[in-house]
């Protein structure tokens, strides 16, 4: 169902991303595309990316350009950053029916700002 479908629940809003993914008949394996990009992903362990690789990624690269852009529109040099993200799961932990991750972690590199600077940007990406 889309936005026209389900009688424009999104008034007022502007469409920030959309990206969408679709079966090909290979259980736990489905083609994706956002724009005029197309990629495979599968359940952890396949030949292609995991879902969940591709949910940390994008928590990474979200994190990356939002700080070197607000460290360029503030005129800070921030000579770069790295950002690891790391999903953990119980595996003792009986699943239920919705997959949860127990805890995850976000690591902030940062380089040629500092301690302060480097404080203010992880603070910043949290609150946006």
């Amino acid at each position: 169902m889309n936005d026209q479908q389900s009688g424009n629940m999104m008034d007022g809003l502007d469409l920030a991303y959309a990206a969408r993914s679709y079966s090909i008949g290979i259980p736990g394996r489905s083609v994706c595309n956002a724009r005029n990009h197309h990629w495979v992903a599968e359940n952890s362990g396949g030949e292609s990316i995991g879902a969940g690789e591709l949910f940390c990624a994008s928590i990474s690269a979200c994190a990356v350009n939002m700080v070197e852009t607000i460290a360029k529109n503030e005129g800070k040099d921030l000579a770069g950053l790295e950002v690891n993200v790391s999903l953990y799961r119980n595996k003792d932990k009986p699943s239920g029916k919705v997959a949860l991750y127990d805890a995850v972690r976000v690591n902030f590199e940062l380089w040629g700002v500092s301690s302060e600077d480097a404080k203010y940007f992880v603070k910043a990406w949290k609150q946006r």
